[in-house]
């Protein structure tokens, strides 16, 4: 199961950094528009923490809703006919299932040597919500800065909503990612906003990939170790810096005077954007396929009519359906524009053979950990929903005539791309079995 398993993280690698290869000398063309950064921290930072007072009158996304019986979102200010995500007649609601299914509950972590500091063991703020976080291979960078406080508040906002702190999986690689995206999709978002959301999705996907790295096999070891020795992410910090500096770019397309660039940038993006969806629906695909033994299958989540037309009731998302709009557009193209992009949908269905082909061999090799197996199911099919957002929302943007929501799918790219970059480096990662954050709320 190890070596197998080290194959398809490798794989799984090396398609993510093709993607984000196709579309780097966007990044790169655009990158000096981008705002004035304060400098890279190629660092390691320590262990740190933030607090944040629960709040009942919190806005976060609904959790354990379906999507089906929320309300219609509103539409986002400036957008036209032609990005809205109307039009579309919804299928029947299905009701949200959650088979009862062991979760790997969130330990504290012991007192460690990491890098050149020891780094504490969290402590609980009486009255506060309070994240501890674990090293970090970098906490600053083009596009990103990690803050604590920043991550505390949208925890704040999780317990508030009824969220349970011991589940840290679901709140650091779902809940905070998911609420982070979507405010970098929202109207009204400054620049230093969009940082503090871009590190929280880089937390999110470092912290994530360890996870994942950890839970790819039958028995998973859960608690962290005592070290004595430092620990060198050089390797993570450079797979960061790489997608650090895509994401710039986009994000400066995303803000740049031109509109022109804006949707040439989100036009130049759907190819990616196709290939990142189809190899996510593959692996996740394979996932909902192969439950481990005694586990009960969770494979009518994921419903979909045609290769864009999914949704998934395992982590429900209104995101996932904002812009399905373009969905009509596709099945009966109303300009040369929305023809390319029907034409380009059907070139790149076949990754999701790609998705599945990685993600077999890792099942074929001895099935996926029982305990963590429904958080996995969950955080695939937030991803599935959320890059399909993103490239529904670029063929809208360009195809569709909006530069508005161009721009607002630029931002929502940029956060995917740190998120799938800070994921792969937590793949790739030298920190020890465990290595998790966590929620302490006093």
């Amino acid at each position: 199961m190890g070596g197998s398993a080290r194959f398809g993280r490798v794989g799984g690698l090396a398609v993510a950094f093709g993607l984000g290869a196709g579309i780097f000398a966007v990044g790169q063309g655009v990158a000096a528009a981008a705002p004035a950064s304060q400098g890279a921290d190629s660092s390691s930072s320590n262990s740190s923490s933030g607090t944040r007072q629960a709040s009942a009158s919190s806005t976060r996304p609904q959790r354990g809703v379906p999507r089906r019986a929320a309300s219609a979102p509103a539409q986002t200010p400036g957008r036209s006919e032609s990005g809205a995500a109307a039009a579309r007649t919804p299928r029947p609601a299905r009701a949200l299932r959650r088979p009862e299914i062991p979760r790997i509950a969130a330990q504290p972590t012991p007192a460690q040597t990491v890098g050149a500091e020891t780094v504490p063991a969290p402590r609980k703020v009486a009255g506060h919500v309070a994240v501890e976080l674990p090293q970090m291979p970098v906490s600053e960078g083009l596009s990103f800065t990690v803050s604590p406080d920043s991550v505390a508040e949208v925890a704040a906002d999780y317990v508030a909503g009824g969220g349970d702190p011991a589940e840290s999986a679901r709140f650091f690689f779902g809940d905070l990612a998911v609420s982070s995206l979507d405010t970098l999709a929202g109207p009204d978002l400054t620049a230093e906003r969009a940082r503090l959301q871009l590190g929280n999705l880089a937390v999110s996907g470092y912290f994530g990939g360890i996870w994942l790295r950890d839970n790819l096999r039958e028995a998973p070891t859960v608690t962290a170790p005592v070290m004595t020795d430092t620990v060198d992410l050089t390797v993570s910090a450079l797979g960061i810096g790489l997608f650090d500096v895509l994401a710039g770019g986009l994000m400066g397309a995303a803000t740049t005077r031109s509109d022109w660039i804006a949707r040439t940038a989100a036009h130049a993006s759907v190819p990616v954007l196709l290939g990142l969806y189809g190899y996510n629906r593959g692996y996740l695909e394979v996932l909902l396929e192969n439950p481990p033994a005694g586990v009960p299958s969770m494979e009518d989540s994921l419903s979909c009519s045609g290769f864009l037309g999914c949704d998934s009731d395992a982590f429900p998302l209104e995101i996932g359906t904002r812009y399905d709009g373009a969905l009509d557009r596709l099945d009966d193209p109303p300009s040369l524009g929305w023809q390319e992009m029907r034409l380009w949908t059907a070139a790149l269905e076949g990754a999701t053979g790609a998705g599945r082909g990685v993600w077999e061999a890792i099942a074929g090799a001895g099935g996926f950990s029982p305990a963590s197996y429904q958080a996995l199911v969950e955080l695939s099919s937030a991803y599935l929903m959320v890059s399909k957002a993103a490239v529904l929302s670029s063929m809208l943007g360009y195809a569709g005539g909006d530069t508005e929501l161009a721009r607002s799918s630029l931002r929502l790219q940029a956060g995917l791309w740190i998120w799938s970059g800070a994921y792969f480096a937590g793949l790739a990662s030298t920190a020890p079995v465990g290595t998790l954050p966590t929620i302490l709320a006093g």
